[in-house]
This record gives structure tokens, sequence and C-alpha cells, in this order.
């Protein structure tokens, strides 16, 4: 019959209780999900219609509700603010074959990003839009060799659609810290 109470039985519960409480206060523990905030109300000026859409729908989910402006100068002032300007798709050749025929594309969306907070007016001559916008961009690399190059077209409609969905789920990230 096996003695559970022994001295080995009793030290080996004590060294599995003192490595459980040693683990606990590491500093290792379980984290919650952020809780992000978004503001309740917010001017928004995007000068792409595709772009906009997107982050409209993006911020709708967030119980957002948006004034869209048609100006950057025609914010009310008593809301905060977000501007997404000089937005711009490039594409760019990669890798090039022995025929100098591209293989690779890279396709990038960028936008400049100004978030104003509430009672904070921007003055057509001010260049705080310039100083105090925030490049924000996302890519992406894709092949066109072999059998892609006979439906090349569809990719690359599929990339840039892509690409604006990620666009707005940065956007809408990045204000959440605002």
């Amino acid at each position: 019959m096996i003695d559970t109470t022994s001295k080995l039985g009793l030290l080996g519960r004590l060294s599995i209780l003192c490595l459980s409480l040693v683990m606990a206060s590491c500093g290792f523990h379980l984290q919650g999900q952020s809780q992000k905030s978004f503001p309740a109300q917010l001017n928004l000026y995007v000068d792409d219609p595709l772009l906009a859409s997107v982050v409209m729908s993006d911020l709708v989910q967030h119980q957002v509700s948006l004034d869209v402006l048609e100006s950057v100068v025609d914010a009310d002032a008593t809301a905060p603010t977000l501007q997404l300007t000089r937005t711009l798709k490039h594409k760019a050749e990669l890798i090039l074959d022995s025929d100098g025929d591209a293989l690779t594309w890279r396709y990038t969306l960028s936008s400049q990003y100004l978030f104003l907070p509430k009672d904070v007016e921007l003055e057509a001559e001010t260049n705080l839009t310039a100083q105090a916008s925030l490049p924000i961009s996302v890519s992406t690399d894709v092949d066109l060799s072999g059998t892609n190059a006979t439906i090349n077209e569809r990719i690359e409609a599929d990339s840039w659609a892509i690409l604006y969905q990620q666009l707005g789920s940065r956007i809408t990230r990045q204000l959440s810290f605002e």
C-alpha cells in the first residue's frame, strides 16, 4: 500500500503550490480586450469616394454619428473632425522577367490622416494640415506571373478593394486611440 502522507508527498505538494505562486506573481496575467473609444459625433472629410464609403461604414458600426463635409474648412468646431486627404493609389513593378515584363507588382494605397479635437477650428491660412497630418498607408505585393497573367485585371481590382478595406480598418483603429 502506498503511503500518500509521507514527507515526499507533502514536499511535492508544497513544491507545486510554491511554483503556482511564483508563476502568478511573475506578472503574467491574461489580458482582456482593450476598450476602443470613439467619439459620439464626428465631422468627416474624405477626398476619395471609395475610402469615404469604407470609413463611414466602419464608423457607423461603432455607433458614431457622422456629418460628412464637402470641404475641409466647413467643419463645425463643436464636434471632432477627421480629415483624410491626398489619398493616392500607387502601382510599382517589383520583379521583371528576362523580357522586361512585370512579374510582381506592389500596390500601395495611402492618405494623410488629420484628427482635430472639438473646439479646434482649422483656418484656411494655417499650415496645420501639413504639420499635424499623419501619413497612413497599406500595401500588398501581387504575383502576376504564370496562370495569374491571364486574370490580372480581376486580381488588380480585388487587390485595390482589399487595400481600401485594410486602410479603412487602419483609420478606424487609429481613430479609436484619439
